[in-house]
């Protein structure tokens, strides 16, 4: 055994030679829209990975490359008879509704690709199905819906995880086979220290792994026992007593239940409900008609800035409520200028007057009395000195036919007034106590909190009143329910475990029912505090009761908890995850502890999650805190070891921010190394564009002794298309796989340059295969470049000057734009067009940025002006686009040069085929050498590969590429008849 471990570990690891990028993005992007069940229903964490990218990374990153001729023999034939020979029966088909379709060979590589047990492995990892070939051939017209986009058998498909599965069982125990062929017949150990949400441990765990999961922050630490530790170890059938009705009477009966952690979990937060019902339901009354309150509208209000009017503005972004296709609500406004009063209705359908509210998104707010504007910098203002107050506007009420709506009565308002009578403790933890506290410094805030600038400046000023008296009251009951279940459950453990699930549920109850929660007029449903990674000012939000039956209320979250509950603990029988809280630079665990490390670490200054999680820690600690000491000691959650680069923690300085996270990463990963056995991998994602942020994770890295020796980007955001990707922005989760270090001597930066040309030309080729543009196909170029770059000990200049890790990126970037020009031999302008349609396709792109990429097409100081002369580019504002043909056609002499661009060129060729001017056209390419001209149809072919198929320019593309041998021999036609007349010859004759 030692032999075979010895042995494996001087092959390659598969996610060291090849990964199916494509097809685990597809899957990886699916993976936010999945609910029932998914563990990100459980608990909000920020920046969590997809289930799919994590199974498939710790999956490759645990076996060997098969074609390798150092892979040991048994996992060679293991790999031969679970995905060629014996391939399962189960495994033999997939279902399209009804219909049963055989399929023999399911991982058979695809057609062109060598039969390889590397290709097998990597078709099970993850396949394309059927429709998805079929659309990616040009043999059907529509794109195949998410849920069908992967093969049935993929590992990395979310349905594979399901007990209820077959297929999915008969899939993971071939993958968990591997996995311990792999090693030798052991378990391996898989660590995570930057745990986070933990789709990492849970998807090692998964793969018959023994998962160690450490976080720093005590939020996420409870996250990580509900997901990988409490439904492994508790969720098993056994038997508990439930009150039944016989014969009109109620007698409690002993019964067996599939599952007692979701039995209890469900009692226990419906017990909680029940008993607040008691205490505050009557805070909620129906209105005179008895219909059911499912929702209250709220808008700020402010006193208009004009001194001489100084009316109460009602903050609205708009009037609309409902705004559906079939259906149309918004508000109505009565405004009385002399008393200076505002009554709000309600109008439906095409009795709509007004739609536009009294602030705009970036905008001021306008008077409804005076009309006079009052400025972001004046609301500001009125927060701050205690004049912003709230007002409510309208009423969401259950319909026939969904929901209704309908003006405030005296009933309402009476119902919130007796609510603000009521004495609660109203949470005064500070937000950002280095900002908010009466003796802070003045320090730039590197967060997306803004709310304290208004004058929201504690966690209780995010509720209103009565949102307040219900919080208060739901954490009372939760303690009560606590107490009560000593007399019914024995084991304190397990009663932490119920009690930390019926916490979590108290989270989701708070990030649904505070003042920042948006009202959704097109979906009629509430959207939380945290759409985005931030919490931004609003001007109007909405309160949903809490014992409303409705989506984004306490009863409706009770099912999601026990939902991912019941699937994690039957998904596979496994071995709970060791869960720690610690720092991930010190670790409790022995020396060579873990086979391989995987992990996705702070980004840098992208999220600030120990200041975003307080939101949940002050409602748990009053809930849990005499549970969970050790836990709850502090009074917010610990920040001063989180691996950062936050400038507010820091004096707003933020070359000390950078500092800081380099050191704590560089201590996090040398503890990585120690703990991680000489033969495995440690495996970092990052998801941050910024070079800033990567030249922090690759200092770190280099100090802790680790370098780069494989990189991957994995989509994990934007729509995938199988054929074109058209967004700008950084999509991607780059997945960088380290070693050890070994330097050598110094090398010149002349000679580094040309190592690092060749292999960012050579990355370049294959993410562009694997359809990644923009930054994302930049930033995945890191890798290699830092691969070249880690292997010497350092990098000279001929003067003698270190070469630096940003002036490294640097290059990366510029060898990775040049290998895309590259592909390219044309003009400078039509270069730069080529390029950018390449990265960016025709999505906006940050203008400033663009001044990068222009330098492509010319050396000129002033190319930007140049490129906007030429009418290559739109600008709208900050922001830019190419110029497609709708944009240019109007040019006047467009492509008429004798040696025009051959952009200008193209256009002209494309606006004579949009004009059926057929003849002209041939003549046209023809006078200009174009028929036979390799650049003018590869930038045509360019474009049809990255442009959306529904632009015109795609179309017309598409058709001058499928007439191209016409052209050419109608071409070819007309210059012989030339020729002949020009001689006298007639074609008689």
């Amino acid at each position: 055994m030692n032999g075979q471990r010895e042995n494996a570990g001087k092959c390659p690891r598969l996610i060291e030679v090849a990964l199916p990028i494509r097809e685990i993005s597809a899957e990886s992007v699916r993976d936010k829209s999945l609910r029932h069940g998914h563990i990100s229903t459980l608990h909000l964490w920020w920046a969590r990975r997809p289930l799919a990218a994590s199974r498939a990374v710790v999956f490759a990153s645990l076996v060997p490359d098969p074609d390798d001729p150092r892979c040991p023999e048994e996992f060679r034939a293991a790999v031969e008879r679970h995905l060629k020979t014996h391939v399962p029966a189960e495994l033999k088909y997939y279902r399209r509704g009804r219909h049963v379709h055989r399929d023999e060979d399911p991982y058979r590589p695809y057609e062109g690709m060598p039969d390889t047990l590397r290709n097998r492995l990597l078709t099970f990892i993850a396949k394309w199905s059927p429709e998805s070939l079929a659309f990616e051939a040009g043999k059907a017209k529509k794109e195949p819906d998410p849920k069908y986009l992967l093969d049935d058998r993929s590992l990395v498909k979310w349905e594979t995880s399901d007990p209820e599965n077959p297929q999915g069982r008969a899939v993971l125990r071939i993958a968990r086979e591997l996995v311990k062929v792999a090693h030798g017949g052991e378990t391996p150990t898989v660590l995570d220290p930057f745990a986070g949400g933990g789709s990492i441990p849970l998807e090692a765990g998964r793969l018959g792994c023994q998962a160690i999961a450490n976080d720093y922050n005590p939020v996420a630490y409870l996250i990580l026992r509900a997901t990988c530790e409490f439904p492994q170890k508790y969720g098993k059938p056994g038997k508990r007593k439930v009150v039944a009705e016989e014969f009109g009477k109620k007698v409690e009966r002993e019964i067996e239940v599939p599952n007692v952690l979701v039995h209890d979990v469900e009692k226990w937060a419906n017990w909680i409900l029940e008993r607040a019902r008691e205490k505050i339901g009557h805070l909620y009354p129906a209105g005179r008609d008895g219909r059911p309150v499912v929702g209250y509208l709220w808008a700020r209000t402010v006193p208009c800035s004009n001194p001489s009017c100084r009316g109460e503005i009602p903050l609205l972004r708009s009037l609309l409520v409902c705004n559906k296709k079939d259906k149309k609500v918004a508000l109505t406004m009565e405004v009385d200028v002399e008393r200076k009063t505002v009554c709000f209705g309600i109008a439906e359908g095409k009795a709509i007057r007004r739609t536009e509210g009294t602030k705009r998104e970036r905008g001021p707010a306008i008077c409804p009395f005076c009309e006079q504007p009052s400025s972001e910098a004046e609301l500001r203002r009125a927060g701050q000195s205690g004049e912003m107050g709230e007002r409510m506007v309208a009423v969401i009420v259950e319909g026939k036919d969904g929901k209704d709506y309908r003006p405030v009565e005296e009933n309402d308002l009476a119902a919130f007034r007796e609510a603000a009578e009521i004495e609660v403790e109203r949470p005064g933890e500070l937000i950002l106590p280095e900002i908010n506290a009466e003796d802070a410094d003045d320090v730039a805030n590197s967060t997306g909190i803004r709310v304290h600038l208004y004058g929201m400046k504690t966690w209780g000023s995010l509720f209103n009143p009565r949102q307040l008296v219900a919080m208060q009251t739901f954490v009372a009951c939760l303690r009560e329910a606590l107490e009560r279940m000593r007399e019914e459950i024995e084991d304190e453990e397990y009663r932490k475990a119920v009690g930390v699930y019926l916490g979590l549920w108290l989270d989701r109850i708070a990030q649904h029912a505070n003042a920042f929660c948006r009202w959704n007029p097109g979906a009629e449903k509430v959207q939380h505090i945290f759409g985005r990674q931030a919490i931004p000012m609003i001007w109007d939000y909405v309160e949903i009761p809490p014992f409303a039956r409705t989506a984004g209320c306490p009863t409706n979250f009770v099912s999601i908890i026990t939902d991912c509950i019941a699937r994690e603990s039957a998904s596979c029988s496994r071995a709970p995850s060791r869960i720690l809280r610690s720092d991930a630079a010190c670790l409790e665990l022995p020396e060579r502890e873990a086979s391989n490390v995987v992990t996705d670490p702070p980004y840098f200054d992208a999220i600030a999650y120990a200041d975003l999680s307080d939101f949940f820690y002050v409602w748990l600690k009053r809930a849990l805190g005499s549970m969970h000491l050790h836990e709850f000691s502090t009074p917010l959650t610990p920040k001063s070891d989180e691996a950062t680069a936050l400038k507010h923690r820091h004096n707003g300085d933020g070359e000390q921010a950078a500092g800081h996270c380099v050191r704590k990463l560089a201590a996090a990963f040398s503890e990585c190394k120690r703990l991680c056995h000489p033969d495995g991998l440690i495996t970092v994602m990052f998801a941050h564009q910024s070079t800033t942020a990567w030249s922090a994770l690759i200092s770190a890295l280099f100090q802790s002794g680790l370098n780069v020796t494989a990189t991957y980007p994995i989509d994990t955001e934007k729509e995938t298309r199988l054929v074109a990707f058209d967004a700008s922005s950084l999509e991607s989760s780059i997945t960088v796989t380290c070693r050890p270090r070994i330097v050598g001597s110094a090398a010149s930066f002349k000679q580094v340059r040309k190592e690092i040309e060749q292999v960012v030309q050579e990355a370049v080729k294959r993410f562009w295969s694997y359809g990644f543009r923009g930054a994302d196909l930049i930033v995945a170029c890191y890798g290699p470049a830092v691969g070249v770059f880690g292997k010497y000990e350092r990098v000279e200049k001929a003067d003698g000057t270190p070469v630096g890790i940003p002036e490294l990126l640097e290059l990366a970037r510029q060898a990775a734009r040049d290998a895309i020009a590259g592909e390219f031999r044309g003009d400078n302008l039509s270069t730069l067009y080529y390029v950018w349609a390449n990265l960016y396709g025709a999505a906006e792109q940050a203008w400033d940025d663009a001044r990068l990429v222009v330098q492509i097409g010319g050396t000129e100081e002033n190319a930007m002006e140049v490129a906007r002369g030429h009418g290559i580019f739109v600008v709208d504002g900050s922001k830019c686009r190419l110029a497609l043909l709708a944009d240019r056609a109007g040019r006047r002499g467009l492509g008429m040069d004798p040696n025009p661009p051959l952009i200008d060129a193209l256009h002209r060729a494309m606006l004579l085929w949009k004009k059926e001017k057929r003849g002209e056209l041939v003549r046209y390419l023809a006078d200009r050498n174009l028929l036979e001209d390799g650049p003018f149809w590869k930038l045509a072919q360019a474009l049809f590969v990255v442009l959306p198929r529904d632009l015109e320019d795609w179309k017309l593309v598409n058709a001058l590429l499928g007439e191209r041998p016409t052209l050419r021999a109608e071409g070819k036609r007309t210059a012989y008849r030339e020729t002949q007349a020009t001689l006298g010859f007639s074609e008689e004759s």
